[in-house]
Parts: structure tokens; C-alpha cells; sequence
């Protein structure tokens, strides 16, 4: 390789964003417990409001688990708002590995739940997958619309697992939809789970 291609090349990882750390749980809810721990948590700071039960997927569209994984759905009590929020928590041989909140369409929620990881942990990786479309008004004019997926996302490496963290929302609007009086729909969330590290294979 010569000295010019790798200048480029090294121009390149410098400028490319770095994963900052992030959580691995929310609170006394951490990965890695069971589902007996996670069921006796203290009744402060966060807990569960319902006691775990069946997996009740979106839709109602059948689950394919792996073997030794076991999925519930529940609602859980948080600091960030006096009604308790919709989960599901995955366990894999007995030991806490995903968790998801539902925030519903509060899309303040999630950006207060970012600002509160970044404080913490640093700055996020941002994930955007948005798109913009101009439509037309019914006064001769246009308007800006945005659709797709915005999320702030975290990782941090433990051995041979990641754990990462995302906060965002996913927005379903568009010219199309507003012509026929559709409403735009935002689904906000908090995911924290973990994966296979990537190998370095240098």
C-alpha cells in the first residue's frame, strides 16, 4: 500500500464515530439476573408493576424462541413517569439478556431517557434512517414531513458479548398518508441487549 492510500486509510478511522460505552441495565433491572431476581426488586427507583407473563408479541404474530430462551411481557414501574410503561424482558438459560420498554408516542420521554445516558456515559452513536418528504397544503404552500427511525445507541463489550443500549423513536408519516386524513404515528422505545462481540480477526 502506498504512503498516499494509507493516509486515506488511516484518515478514515480516525473520522470514524467511536461506540461510547453505555448502560446494561436500567437501575436495580440488569442484565444478568433472573427472572426470580428481577421479580423481588425492591419497590423503588425501577420494578416491576405486573408480575411477568406470557409474551404478547405485536400483532399476535407467532415467536420463534431459541433453545433455553424465555420471553415475557409485564409493565414497569420507572422515575420517569408515574404510570407504569410496557416491557417484555428475554431470558436465555435463566439470565436476564434483553430488555425492551415501550414509551408509547412520548417522544419527549425518549430524548430526556438519551440526555440522562449521555450525562452518564457520553455521547451517542447516532442511528438515522429518516427520510424527508415537502407535501402540499391546503393553502397553496408545502410542509416539511420526516419518517423513519432516529435512534441514540451505545455499546460496550464484556468479554465475548456486546451489550448495547438504543433510545429513539420510529415515526410513520408521509405525503401519502396525510392525504387520505392519516395520522402520524411515532412509536418511542428503550432497548438494552446483548450480542456476539465481533471477532477482530487482525
Amino acid at each position: 500500500m502506498g504512503v498516499r492510500h494509507w493516509l486515506v486509510a488511516a484518515a478514515l478511522l480516525v473520522s470514524s464515530p467511536a461506540w461510547a460505552k453505555g448502560p446494561t441495565g436500567i437501575g436495580s433491572l440488569q442484565l444478568g439476573l433472573t427472572p426470580a431476581q428481577v421479580e423481588a426488586l425492591p419497590k423503588d427507583g425501577v420494578y416491576l408493576a405486573t408480575p411477568l407473563g406470557p409474551y404478547k408479541s405485536p400483532g399476535n404474530k407467532p415467536v420463534e424462541l431459541k433453545p433455553g430462551e424465555e420471553r415475557f411481557s409485564t409493565t414497569l414501574q420507572t422515575p420517569w413517569q408515574t404510570e407504569p410503561l410496557e416491557a417484555s424482558l428475554t431470558f436465555i438459560d435463566g439470565k436476564l439478556t434483553s430488555l425492551y420498554i415501550n414509551m408509547g408516542d412520548n417522544e419527549r420521554l425518549a430524548t430526556r431517557v438519551a440526555v440522562q445516558i449521555e450525562e452518564k456515559f457520553g455521547p451517542a452513536k447516532l442511528e438515522d434512517s429518516t427520510r424527508v418528504e415537502r407535501c402540499p397544503t391546503y393553502g397553496g404552500g408545502s410542509e416539511e414531513v420526516r419518517s423513519g427511525s432516529n435512534y441514540s445507541a451505545w455499546s460496550e463489550v464484556q468479554g465475548d458479548k456486546e451489550v448495547r443500549a438504543r433510545v429513539g423513536t420510529y415515526v410513520l408519516d408521509g405525503c401519502l398518508s396525510r392525504r387520505y386524513n392519516q395520522d402520524r404515528k411515532v412509536l418511542a422505545s428503550i432497548s438494552i441487549y446483548t450480542v456476539e462481540a465481533t471477532k477482530n480477526p487482525f
